[in-house]
């Protein structure tokens, strides 16, 4: 219908795989660029920042496993994936640059509750959703927390 219609769509066996591909690259880019106000080639070009998106992106593909989601994708190639895009401003820095509320919890907060549904410790996603959520807080762009 939406081919006809005269979208680029496509059909996927998995769509759960296919939306947790997305996640795994929005719960590592969008909070760090909303921390550090960086585009995603900077990003994964800082040696540093890359560790940790794939420390990032495993603890999410485990949580994934876990929940028998498993994409046939290992972390290093979904950075590569995004590497290949460019300079790209990740939608919580564009928002952050526009002060617009952030969705750090319909991204990170929901991912965290998931994962303690599953009993998945993610230190490191947390660690971020942490600091990310404060960022939010402070620059009043966290939803409920809004300055007038």
């Amino acid at each position: 219908m939406f081919h006809h219609a005269g979208f680029d769509a496509h059909i996927c066996e998995n769509i759960r795989e296919e939306i947790w591909l997305k996640l795994l690259g929005n719960a590592c880019f969008n909070p760090v660029s909303l921390l550090v106000g960086s585009s995603t080639d900077e990003l994964i070009d800082d040696p540093l920042l890359n560790d940790l998106f794939i420390e990032m992106m495993d603890e999410v593909l485990e949580l994934g496993h876990r929940l028998n989601i498993s994409p046939e994708i290992d972390s290093r190639q979904r950075i590569a994936i995004t590497r290949k895009l460019g300079t790209v401003k990740t939608s919580m820095l564009q928002d952050v640059e526009g002060y617009k509320p952030v969705e750090i919890e319909a991204i990170l907060g929901t991912l965290v509750s998931v994962a303690d549904l599953a009993g998945a410790p993610m230190p490191r996603v947390r660690a971020v959703y942490a600091l990310a959520r404060m960022r939010a807080k402070k620059l009043g762009l966290l939803p409920g927390y809004l300055l007038n």
